[in-house]
């Protein structure tokens, strides 16, 4: 399967520092190790009796000299890039060839040291592409080395030891190869889910930044991690000087934010309306909706807030009129009370005289005080038919709810003709 080789100019820069730093120790490890084997070398040249021992002993150590020198000027020149260059692999190659020369050629217990320079090779350039024709050269160097020992010795065809080492090497690219492709396949993984991660967190960040609420990311600590932008113009701060500043600092406690942060804790949820005080603003009231995720190993909360100060403005003045309304009403109450009692007490007052002249009234024309004649008897039932309209006008005007027991009353005085007449 065809994979994609370029990358991003900063991951790719970022992967070959990392990888750089990884040479440098090792070749530092190796520069020390280097001079470490010089005093053995000494020892042994110095406790050998044969001539051979000591001038394999002095090319060795000519080669290792050779190769700190090349170390020390790189380092020193700070051209890192000569570690990881055709060079540097060439050296080392050749180094080897000659250890194995002068310790026997194909019969070099130094041989299988080669598989080093395989494994090296993709330490320090990680391309599987290359991993042939790294192994064909060394099994190439090996072989010219075995070539040169035979020259001079003689020719061993059947050296077993000279086959194995080839399929050594042979199977160690084969074997470097592949690990060479399972980690470019991953370190591809990596790249890829690195920038559908940046990717995801533009998206967010997008979001975030054109919500209409304001969104606050805290952390256990409560220190801001993140704000959007309606929370930087609600809170009246940008945010760089948001980030950092502690979250509750914003909450005005009222004795209740104790309970509320370890509830918070608790459940990981939140849902209650606060207080907060922005920069140089009022309190404001908000309907506060707090959630906990897990980003990494740490614990974040994510808190949305809904601005409600006009609301919770007018339900107060919808309270105050409401209560002034009952007060207006109880006020009302208490008049119309008062009306009906003076009502009540004008309409005793007013009917009290007028029975008493009914009464009279009724009397004469019931010659219960003497007879009458026909001129008096008229002016009485006139009289007494204003006095019965008087009554009409008081019930209309003062006691409406009397009428009924007025008229009953009435029904009682008009039992005789004269009255039904008159009324």
């Amino acid at each position: 399967m065809a994979m994609p080789t370029t990358i991003g100019k900063h991951e790719q820069h970022g992967a070959m520092q990392t990888r750089m730093g990884i040479v440098l120790r090792i070749e530092w490890t190796l520069l020390v190790l280097r001079y470490i084997l010089y005093v053995f070398m000494g020892i042994i040249s110095l406790a050998a009796d044969g001539p051979d021992v000591t001038r394999m002993l002095l090319i060795a150590g000519a080669s290792a000299l050779a190769h700190n020198v090349f170390t020390h000027a790189a380092l020193f020149a700070r051209a890192h890039a000569l570690f990881v260059s055709p060079a540097n692999f060439t050296l080392y190659l050749g180094r080897f060839c000659l250890l194995i020369a002068i310790t026997g050629g194909a019969a070099s217990p130094f041989a299988p040291f080669l598989l080093f320079i395989i494994i090296g090779y993709h330490i320090y350039v990680p391309r599987a592409t290359n991993t042939l024709w790294v192994t064909l050269l060394v099994c190439a160097g090996y072989a010219f080395t075995a070539l040169i020992s035979w020259a001079v010795f003689g020719m061993d065809w059947m050296h077993l030891p000279l086959y194995a080492n080839l399929i050594y090497i042979a199977f160690c690219g084969w074997l470097m190869s592949m690990m060479a492709r399972v980690t470019y396949q991953l370190d591809y993984e990596t790249r890829r889910q690195s920038k559908a991660l940046q990717s995801s967190e533009a998206t967010l960040r997008a979001m975030l930044d054109h919500a209409a609420h304001p969104i606050v990311v805290f952390d256990e600590r409560g220190m801001i991690a993140d704000v959007n932008g309606s929370a930087c113009a609600f809170l009246g701060a940008g945010r760089e000087h948001l980030v950092g500043k502690r979250f509750q600092g914003y909450v005005f406690d009222d004795g209740s934010l104790y309970d509320s942060v370890s509830e918070l804790r608790e459940s990981g949820t939140l849902d209650q309306e606060m207080l907060l005080v922005p920069h140089d603003q009022g309190e404001r009231n908000v309907e506060m909706h707090i959630h906990s995720f897990i980003k990494g190993d740490s614990r974040f909360y994510v808190a949305l807030f809904h601005d409600i100060t006009e609301q919770k403005e007018l339900e107060e003045a919808g309270q105050l009129a409401k209560a002034k309304l009952e007060a207006a009403n109880s006020e009302l109450q208490r008049v119309v009370a008062l009306r009906t009692e003076f009502y009540a007490n004008v309409t005793n007052r007013l009917r009290s005289p007028l029975s008493a002249i009914l009464g009279f009234t009724d009397m004469l024309l019931d010659e219960h005080l003497g007879e009458v004649n026909d001129e008096q008897r008229k002016a009485l039932q006139s009289c007494r038919r204003s006095i019965m309209r008087i009554f009409e006008l008081i019930d209309e005007a003062f006691a409406p709810e009397d009428v009924a027991a007025i008229r009953k009353s009435m029904e009682r005085l008009v039992r005789r003709g004269d009255l039904a007449d008159t009324s």
